[in-house]
């Protein structure tokens, strides 16, 4: 397995860094990629920065670069379902975009195209999330079910109208994009987010002084399947 991990952000992905060993960092399209050892197996990591268009760029790079067969992507979200609190983890099982009109993706006369409105994540990675992370890890919940991405922080406005839609658990500003070029490039993926505001307790404001405690709880779990993998 080559593994393939995608961060928004430094902050993100900061304590897991500290458990990679031997890395080596290069710089590509703007693009942080570092490789190192994380308990004894190598691991591909890009740090994307936020939004679409740089999610789906760092994931192409590490599938042309660094030939990775397997992608995580990992990091903080908005909670759509209100039964989520701060700190909890949702696993992707079927990912898509809130912001695109996917009957424009879901033709069949020029690829790359969808299959409908979501992407499912692989199998194995679910049932291996499953058995890492449990339905509670890091002294937080872990859910499993429907992610949207899209380019705007969803405060209040815009809430009901994804929900009406698409109905999902969270929503984050890249996971979607990454996934479609995965799903392009024919390589397994899944995410893992953890959850910074909610209905309950939204805003900017919110996420800001949530984000630090949520990275650390993905970052936990992002370990822990990764040791699940390597079983």
């Amino acid at each position: 397995m080559k593994l393939g991990i995608i961060s928004p952000s430094n902050s993100e992905i900061a304590a897991f860094l500290e458990k990679v060993e031997n890395k080596k960092e290069e710089k590509a399209a703007m693009m942080r990629l570092i490789t190192g050892e994380f308990e004894g197996h190598e691991v591909f990591i890009g740090i994307s920065g936020v939004c679409k268009v740089n999610a789906a760029l760092c994931a192409t790079l590490l599938i042309e670069r660094k030939k990775i067969d397997t992608l995580i992507l990992t990091g903080v979200a908005g909670a759509i379902d209100a039964s989520l609190l701060i700190g909890d983890t949702v696993i992707a099982t079927e990912i898509a975009y809130h912001d695109v009109n996917n009957a424009f993706l879901a033709v069949d006369v020029d690829p790359p195209y969808l299959e409908g409105d979501w992407m499912p994540s692989d199998k194995t990675l679910i049932e291996k999330a499953k058995a890492a992370l449990g339905d509670f890890y890091a002294d937080h919940r872990v859910y499993y079910g429907k992610c949207v991405t899209g380019e705007a922080f969803i405060e209040d406005n815009g809430r009901d109208a994804i929900i009406e839609k698409l109905d999902p658990l969270c929503t984050d500003m890249e996971t979607a994009s990454a996934a479609h070029i995965a799903r392009c490039y024919g390589i397994p993926y899944i995410a893992i987010r953890s959850i910074t505001d909610t209905p309950n307790d939204s805003g900017f404001a919110t996420f800001k002084e949530n984000f630090l405690t949520s990275s650390a709880v993905e970052q936990e779990c992002l370990a822990a399947l990764i040791r699940e993998l390597y079983k």
